[in-house]
C-alpha cells in the first residue's frame, strides 16, 4: 500500500528544468536510495515529497494516517535551546497522550457497564499510542540516541555548535520521534564510521520505510532495497543495492547510446532525401517530412560529462617520507594525540578515522608543520613536498570566479610537466561555458570541491594531505578521485568518514578514539570496524554476563540477516591471492633449498643472515596472505 507518491511532477527554475514529469511511489516497508549528480534536483525532489517545496505541475499524495519525518541538509533549530531539549522535543504529542491516559484512569474508578467498556477500549488505544511515542521510559531512549550519535555535550545550547553537530541534533530528534516514513537528505554527512555503522543497524532493526539521498555506498548497499536515479530530469529505477544499480545504469546508458546511434543514422539518411528537394504535395511525402522533423526534435539531452582525474606525481620522493616518535598533543587536561609512533613510506596511503573532535585535523596540522606538538618528534624527508585539501575549504575566495581561482590572471595552468589552457582544463572538471565565470560564493559544496581537486592537480606535490576530500562529492566524482589516488605514485594521508572510499584507497588505517587512544591497523577500514565491533561485544558480554530482555526501540545488529557484501575490488584482490600465495610458496622453497646448501655456512656470514631474514620475511608475508584470503572468502561466502 502506498504511503507517499508523486505523479507527473515537473519543476523548473528560470529556464532550467529539473524534473520532467517524474513519478515515484514509496510503499510500506520500502527503503529507497535517491542518486544523481550534484545539482540535478535530488534535494528539490525530496523537498517536494516532504511538502515544503511547491512544484509546477503534477500531484503529490500522502496517506492520511502517515507521520512524515524529514531531515534537511541544513535543519532549522532553536539555537537558544540545548541539544537534549531539542532531541526530547521529538516526542511531540507524548505529554498530551499522558494527560489523556491520566484522565482515563481517573474516570475508570467511577465507571461501570457500557461506560467501563468504552473507557477500557480508550485506555488500550492510548497505551498503544504512548508505546509508539516511546513508552513511559523515554529518557532512556533519548539518552541512548544522544550517546550513539556522539553528541558530547547535550546540555550545551546549539548556537555555538558547528553545522555538523546541529545536523546530528536534528537527526537524533528525528529518530526518537519514530515517524512512519523518513525522508533523509545526506543522513551520514559529518558522522564518523562507527556512528554510521550504528545508524545502519538502527534502520535495519526498526524497518522504518524511507527515501534517502546519500553518497555513502556501503550505507546504500546494506540499507536500501531499491535505488532511483535522477538523470537529466527523469527517474530510473533499479532493484537492490549499489552494486546492482551500477550494473543497471551501465546497461541503460549502453542501450541509450545504441538508440542514439540508430537515430543519428536515420537522420543522416533522411537529411539527404530532404536536401534533394523533398516533394510536399502528397500525403505520403508530408508524413515523411513530419517524421524527419520529429526525428530531429527527439535528440536526447546530452549526458553530463564524466570527470577524469590524473594526479601528477610531483618531484621524486625518497625512501624517507614522514616518521613520528612519541608524538603527543593535548588541550588543557584533555589528551588529543597520545604518544604516537607512525611511519609513512613512499607508497603509503594512510586513512585517519575517528569521532568528530578526536584530533584528526590536529594531527594533519602537526604533520604539515602548522602546529607544534607538545612532545615527541616529527621527521620529514628532504624531498617531501605537500599538496593539500582543507576540511573547511578556507583557501577558496568566495568573491573570485572559477577561472580566477584556478589560474589567476593567466590563461594557462601547469599540471605536472604540462602547460594547458585553463578553459580546457576546467571543462575536464565539468565547468562548461558560463560556469567558468561564476563566483565561488554561488557554487554548491560539490562544485567547490571540484575546484579544490583542480587546484590539487596544479599543486604538484608528492605527499597528499586531504582533510575530508569526499564531502559533498557525487558518486561519479568520488569514483574518479579513488582511481586517481590508486594510480598516484606518492604517499597520501586522508581524513575521511567514507568507508567505501577508504576501503578502496587506504593501505593503513589510524583510528583516534576521541578519548586519548590511537590504534594503527594494516588493512582496510571494514576489517578494522569488524575487529572493533567484536571487541565491544566481548567487553559488553564480560560486563553484563546475565542476559537481559532487549529494548524494543534499541537497534541491534542485523548482520546475520543482511551481511556486508564483498566489494568488486575485494573480489579482484581475492582472485589474485592464489597466485600471490603460490609465488610466496615458491620463494620459500627456494630459500629453504638455499639454507640446505653447506656452502652457505662456509661463506660470508652477511649472506647467511640475509637469506635467513628474507626467509622470515616471506614466511610472515605468506601467513598474512593466507589470513587475508580467509577473511575475503568469508565475505564472499
Amino acid at each position: 500500500m502506498s504511503l507517499l507518491s508523486v505523479e507527473n511532477v515537473t519543476k523548473g527554475f528560470n529556464e532550467r528544468v529539473l524534473l520532467r514529469g517524474v513519478s515515484l511511489n514509496i510503499g510500506e516497508g520500502e527503503r529507497v536510495g535517491l542518486l544523481g549528480p550534484n545539482g540535478c534536483g535530488k534535494t528539490t525532489l525530496l523537498r517536494i515529497l516532504a511538502g515544503v517545496e511547491p512544484f509546477d505541475s503534477g500531484t503529490r499524495t500522502l496517506r492520511r494516517d502517515v507521520r512524515l519525518g524529514y531531515l534537511e541538509q541544513e535543519p532549522a533549530l532553536d539555537l537558544t535551546r540545548t541539544a537534549r531539549e531539542i532531541v526530547s522535543s521529538g516526542m511531540a504529542g507524548r505529554d498530551q497522550v499522558l494527560a489523556q491516559l491520566e484522565r482515563a484512569h481517573e474516570a475508570l474508578a467511577h465507571a461501570s457497564g457500557d461506560e467501563l467498556e468504552r473507557l477500557l477500549a480508550r485506555q488500550s488505544r492510548l497505551e498503544s499510542e504512548l508505546e509508539r511515542l516511546g513508552g513511559h521510559d523515554v529518557e532512556h531512549r533519548v539518552e541512548s540516541v544522544i550517546h550513539a550519535l556522539g553528541l558530547e555535550n547535550p546540555d550545551a545550547p546549539c548556537g555555538p555548535m558547528s553545522g555538523g553537530e546541529r545536523r546530528r541534533v536534528a537527526l537524533a530528534r528525528l529518530l526518537v520521534s519514530a515517524p512512519d516514513l523518513l525522508l533523509l537528505d545526506e543522513p551520514t554527512n559529518h558522522l564518523d564510521a562507527l556512528v554510521t555503522d550504528w545508524l545502519e543497524d538502527w534502520f535495519l532493526e526498526t524497518r522504518t520505510p524511507l527515501l534517502m539521498v546519500t553518497h555513502d555506498r556501503y550505507f546504500l548497499d546494506r540499507v536500501v532495497d531499491r535505488i532511483v536515479e535522477l538523470d537529466r530530469g527523469e527517474l530510473y529505477e533499479s532493484p537492490g543495492g549499489y552494486g546492482e544499480y551500477l550494473e543497471a545504469r551501465a546497461a541503460r546508458l549502453e542501450s541509450e547510446k545504441s538508440r542514439e546511434s540508430a537515430r543519428q543514422l536515420l537522420v543522416r539518411r533522411e537529411t539527404v532525401w530532404m536536401r534533394r528537394g523533398a516533394p510536399a504535395r502528397t500525403t505520403k511525402a508530408k508524413a515523411r517530412i513530419k517524421r524527419y522533423e520529429d526525428l530531429v526534435d527527439s535528440a536526447p539531452i546530452a549526458l553530463g560529462g564524466e570527470l577524469e582525474l590524473e594526479i601528477p606525481s610531483g618531484p621524486r620522493l625518497g625512501t624517507r617520507v614522514i616518521e613520528t616518535r612519541r608524538l603527543t598533543k593535548r588541550y588543557g587536561e584533555r589528551v588529543v594525540i597520545p604518544p604516537l609512533d607512525l611511519e609513512i613510506g613512499p607508497s603509503t596511503r594512510l586513512g585517519v578515522v575517528g569521532p568528530n573532535g578526536a584530533g584528526k585535523t590536529t594531527l594533519l596540522k602537526m604533520i604539515l608543520g602548522e602546529l607544534e606538538p607538545d612532545g615527541g618528534t616529527i621527521e620529514r624527508g628532504e624531498t617531501v613536498r605537500f599538496a593539500r585539501i582543507e576540511q573547511l575549504r578556507g583557501e577558496l575566495d568566495p568573491q573570485s570566479t572559477v577561472i580566477e581561482e584556478i589560474a589567476g590572471k593567466s590563461d594557462v595552468v601547469k599540471v605536472g610537466e604540462r602547460t594547458v589552457r585553463v578553459e580546457g582544463f576546467l571543462e575536464r572538471f565539468l565547468f562548461p561555458g558560463p560556469m567558468k565565470f561564476a563566483r565561488i560564493a554561488q557554487l554548491s559544496g560539490g562544485e567547490r570541491n571540484r575546484i579544490l581537486l583542480a587546484k590539487l592537480l596544479c599543486a604538484g606535490g608528492n605527499v597528499l594531505v586531504l582533510d575530508e576530500p569526499t564531502n559533498d562529492l557525487d558518486l561519479t566524482t568520488l569514483r574518479a578521485l579513488e582511481e586517481a589516488l590508486l594510480a598516484f605514485p606518492g604517499a597520501a594521508i586522508v581524513v575521511s568518514h567514507d568507508r567505501w572510499f577508504l576501503d578502496r584507497v587506504a593501505t593503513h588505517i589510524l583510528y583516534l578514539d576521541g578519548h586519548g587512544g590511537a590504534r594503527l591497523h594494516v588493512g582496510d577500514l571494514s576489517s578494522l570496524l569488524e575487529k572493533l565491533g567484536a571487541e565491544r561485544a566481548s567487553a559488553a558480554k564480560a560486563a553484563a554476563p546475565a542476559p537481559k530482555p532487549s529494548q524494543p526501540n534499541a537497534p541491534t545488529s542485523e548482520r546475520a540477516n543482511k551481511p556486508k557484501r564483498i566489494t568488486p575490488w575485494q573480489q579482484k584482490e581475492l582472485d589474485e591471492l592464489p597466485d600471490k600465495i603460490a609465488a610466496a610458496e615458491r620463494e620459500l622453497g627456494e630459500l629453504d633449498a638455499r639454507l640446505a646448501e653447506p656452502s652457505l655456512y662456509t661463506g660470508p656470514k652477511a649472506e647467511l643472515e640475509r637469506v635467513k631474514a628474507r626467509r622470515a620475511e616471506v614466511e610472515a608475508q605468506n601467513l598474512a596472505l593466507y589470513a587475508r584470503w580467509e577473511e575475503l572468502e568469508s565475505l564472499g561466502s
